[in-house]
């Protein structure tokens, strides 16, 4: 029998992910993954400025989540795994103009200790008071997909969702917590509600075991990075697969067979599309419209990152910290910004300091589609310095990174959404998408998803 034979669609880190897979459990099987550009990484891209470590896209992983530690390590990378430096892990909220310490004892956003509410100048009396009120109310359980935002101001109020959760869970996922699947962005809080009705209740359990583990030694750190910068995984599962790789070659052409597919006119056996799902609806219209019709209904936010490298000696003070994030509702380009050289040894340098400053929000679509770079650059240096007025005027180097339409929205309905996408791919054997349109979008989600679409197939292809 002639080996199987794969496409792969896509080469961010979820499609080079899924060709290592396929590489691995069967090195005969004929493999090629095409990427319309000539970057293998999608949104990992890592650069130097002024000898310090800026990254375009995703800084870390989170180390709870296994998924990409473990491949790095298989891929030889054991040496480069760098912790977050959490002796300095704490961080600010962008307030009417000021910066407002995130109230300490919290678990996310979860109060484990009376005494930080009380004293934040975060929050109003009455919502203190509303925050601390938690475990004593009955919460409804919805039936339905529910809101960030409703679940939010369900168990805390109003000023605990734009002040604490908006910008911390909605700034992950980049999108407007009034519509976020609370489902399937978060499901492990739903399930905390679910078993202990209060998140607080609930919560305080993991804290016990977490705080326990912190006194073994045994709790590692939030986030984990590479030393070289996050490229290097990429590029370590390029070299890998070097010769399935086909740099600037967009696939123009899909088409369904009796006996398989047609990439681009050539024959495979099977099809994994690792594409925003809007890209990957341009790409089916022609061998399904009503599963184009659904792709297409994913909406996405637009965001850039604008990395600052400052001359230490016109710093002054040197912040602390992980950075900041700004409340809810946006009121500025300005989203957030990280002190990248507190968060991870060896961004900077002895003579450079180096942050990111984050860029989004709801009127931020088009100037990062179609605005001009100075525009971008000057009004977001503007918007920094007046927060943090003890940045110079002038960075010595600076890298604007924009991402127009690159955070997938994770909509109120979302796990329907996907259901839909199975079913219809059911009709089309061989045929997948994964990424983070999916079902998760951190790195170690893109790459579990590329390991589970492995394993599915090539438990298929042994039945």
């Amino acid at each position: 029998m002639n080996p199987s034979s794969i496409a792969v669609v896509g080469g961010g880190i979820t499609g080079l992910a899924a060709a290592w897979e396929f590489h691995k459990a069967a090195p005969d099987t004929r493999i090629a993954l095409f990427e319309a550009s000539n970057h293998f990484g999608g949104k990992i891209v890592t650069r130097t400025l002024e000898g310090c470590l800026v990254e375009g896209g995703p800084d870390s992983l989170l180390t709870e989540k296994p998924w990409a530690l473990d491949l790095c390590r298989e891929l030889g990378l054991e040496a480069e795994l760098l912790p977050s430096n959490d002796a300095q892990r704490s961080f600010s909220i962008l307030h009417r103009g000021r910066l407002h310490p995130f109230p300490a004892g919290c678990k996310l956003f979860i109060p484990q200790k009376v005494t930080p509410i009380l004293t934040t100048t975060l929050l109003s009396p009455r919502g203190k008071a509303r925050m601390l009120m938690e475990p004593f109310l009955r919460h409804r359980l919805p039936e339905e997909d529910e809101s960030l935002a409703d679940f939010t101001r369900r168990h805390f109020g109003q000023e605990a969702l734009d002040r604490l959760a908006g910008p911390l869970l909605g700034g992950i996922y980049g999108g407007d917590p009034e519509n976020m699947s609370m489902a399937a962005t978060f499901p492990r809080l739903r399930e905390l509600e679910r078993k202990h009705g209060s998140l607080v209740k609930g919560m305080a359990g993991m804290m016990r075991q977490a705080n326990a583990n912190a006194r073994q030694g045994k709790a590692p750190a939030l986030f984990t990075s590479l030393r070289s910068g996050m490229q290097t995984l990429p590029d370590a599962l390029a070299e890998k697969l070097k010769p399935h790789l086909r740099a600037n070659s967009p696939v123009t052409d899909l088409q369904k067979t009796e006996s398989g597919w047609l990439v681009n006119g050539e024959p495979f056996d099977r099809v994994i599309v690792a594409l925003p799902a809007r890209a990957a609806a341009r790409m089916i219209s022609g061998v399904d419209t009503g599963l184009e019709a659904l792709l297409s209904r994913q909406s996405s936010s637009s965001s850039a990152t604008l990395s600052l490298v400052f001359r230490k000696q016109e710093v002054n003070p040197l912040p602390t910290g992980f950075g900041f994030m700004a409340a809810h509702p946006l009121t500025s380009l300005l989203v957030g910004c990280t002190w990248t050289g507190n968060k991870f040894e060896g961004r900077d340098t002895p003579d450079h300091f180096v942050c990111r400053a984050f860029l989004g929000g709801p009127d931020a679509k088009s100037l990062i589609a179609d605005g001009s770079g100075d525009t971008l650059v000057s009004q977001a240096l503007a918007a920094l310095r007046n927060v943090c007025p003890f940045l110079p005027e002038t960075p010595a180097a600076h890298w604007l990174q924009r991402w127009p339409d690159g955070n997938p929205g994770y909509a109120l309905g979302h796990l329907d959404w996907l259901k839909s996408i199975r079913k219809k791919e059911a009709e089309h054997p061989g045929l997948r998408f994964i990424g983070s349109s999916y079902d998760g979008i951190s790195v170690s989600d893109c790459v579990r998803q590329a390991q589970q679409v492995s394993g599915n197939i090539q438990q298929h292809q042994n039945t």
